[in-house]
Parts: structure tokens; C-alpha cells; sequence
């Protein structure tokens, strides 16, 4: 097979999710109709024939791409794609000649991107929000996608099982799985919020039989982000387990068993 993009189904839905048009749990929908068609999906957020998620015809700030690509990278074991300069912002709002001012790169055109010159050429003029989302995509697919649980663990999608008390899970903002191989165990919840979200994730019997979980306590901790400490959780069935989860972005707690 041929990889294929993944634009009909979980780009779209993501779009919708930034933009305000679709609640976050609608991207279960997504997997579910891919069904053996997913691992040869090819996962993206921007490339050559759409918006660049900064520009002003899509979110406007690239920080909001940030929820929809712990998604994309995170929650299958099919490969995930970045467009050149997205991870420093790069807007597509040039006048390019031939392609004009779209909010896409141009591929007509000889042309080369602001942010990319920056990067390149000039790396002492990028911004200190272009830096930090720079390193947010170095930590994301260098580090946590490298994690046997995601490349390639078992996936359980925790939405059906917190839908019932929106406030202790605002489910039109926030988006959670789990990811599972051998002993890692990771819990995965994207915030699309403009604010930091508090929740209660649940996490059901039934994840436990699936993926085989051991009841226990565990010691947790956000790997996304270099700088978290590690606290203790005990996980049993049935548990919620209490987040605060980053305006625009996300967390990714790694769940080691603690020795009795």
C-alpha cells in the first residue's frame, strides 16, 4: 500500500476542532470509520494544498495546530507528517506571484518562506514564540512518538467513557486516549481551548482487560513537557485520573509501576 492522506476524515475534523465548528469528541469518528484503512494513513496538519494553520484563512496563530498534532502524531501507529516550516509558524500569507496571497506555500512559484530564511540563515532573529514551538515539535516527534506505546501500542480512545459530566470532562474541548505496549503505558489528552483546562479523566474496565493494565500505583509524567516533575497515581478500574492540561496544547503522562 501506498500511504495515503488523511484528509476526508481526521484533517478535516481537526480543522473544524481549531476553528470552533465541531466539539472535540467528533474526532472519535474518525478512526472509527477507517477501521484497517488507518495504518496506511498518512497523518498531517499542513502541507503543499492547504491553509497554513497560522495564516488568516485558518486559525490565525500557529499555536492552535499544537492540540491537533498530539493527535495526529499520537494516536495511531501510522506514520505522521510536518510541513516544512510549520514548526516555527510559518504564516503563507506572501505574495507569491502565481499562487498569491492564500495562506498555502506556493509550489509555482521560486519563492522561500520567511520563517524557514529565519531559521536557517538568520536563527538569532526568531522569536521567542517561534523557539518554543520549534522545541514543542523537536519533543513531540523526536522523543514521544519514539515511545514503543506509540509506534506501536495498543489505542483506546477514552471519549465514550466521559461524556456524562461535562464539568469534570469539557469533551468539546479536550480529547484523550491511551497508548499501551508492554510496560508503557501512556495517557494522552489534547486541550483546544484558549485556556487551561482542568478535567477527570476516566479511565474504564474495560481499557484495563484490553490492554492489559496492571492495577497498582504508579509513578507519572508529562513527557511532552522536559521541565514537569513526577507524581504518584494509583490506577485501578474504573479510576479518574485528575489533569491540568496547557492552553492549545497538551500532556502526555508515561505510567511507570511502582515496585511493592
Amino acid at each position: 500500500f501506498d500511504y495515503l492522506y488523511d484528509k476526508v476524515g481526521l484533517y478535516d475534523k481537526l480543522r473544524a476542532v481549531i476553528v470552533g465548528h465541531s466539539p472535540a469528541n467528533e474526532i472519535t469518528n474518525c478512526w472509527q470509520r477507517l477501521g484497517e484503512l488507518q495504518k496506511n494513513m498518512l497523518n498531517f496538519m499542513e502541507n503543499h494544498d492547504e491553509q497554513r494553520i497560522a495564516s488568516d484563512f485558518f486559525a490565525g496563530n500557529a499555536k492552535c495546530g499544537k492540540p491537533a498534532m498530539i493527535v495526529s502524531a499520537l494516536m495511531n501507529v501510522n506514520p505522521v507528517m510536518i510541513y516544512s516550516g510549520q514548526e516555527y509558524g510559518e504564516r503563507g500569507m506572501d505574495y507569491e506571484g502565481y499562487s498569491g496571497i492564500d495562506g498555502r506555500t506556493t509550489i509555482y512559484d521560486y519563492w522561500s518562506p520567511l520563517k524557514i530564511r529565519k531559521a536557517l540563515f538568520y536563527p538569532q532573529e526568531l522569536t521567542e514564540e517561534e523557539k518554543e514551538l520549534k522545541e514543542f515539535y523537536t519533543v513531540l516527534l523526536s522523543k514521544v512518538c519514539k515511545n514503543k506505546a506509540v509506534s506501536s501500542g495498543y489505542f483506546f480512545d477514552l471519549t465514550y467513557c466521559n461524556l456524562s459530566d461535562y464539568s469534570k470532562y469539557p469533551f468539546d474541548k479536550l480529547y484523550s486516549f491511551l497508548r499501551k505496549k508492554g510496560k508503557e503505558l501512556l495517557l494522552v489528552v489534547a486541550n483546544f481551548d484558549g485556556n487551561s483546562r482542568g478535567a477527570y479523566v476516566k479511565i474504564p474496565a474495560h481499557a484495563f482487560d484490553y490492554m492489559n493494565i496492571e492495577e497498582g500505583m504508579y509513578k507519572c509524567k508529562n513527557i511532552l513537557d522536559c521541565n514537569a516533575n513526577a507524581i504518584s497515581e494509583h490506577l485501578v478500574p474504573e479510576c479518574s485520573i485528575r489533569v491540568e492540561v496547557p492552553a492549545l496544547s497538551g500532556l502526555v503522562l508515561r505510567f511507570v509501576k511502582q515496585s511493592c
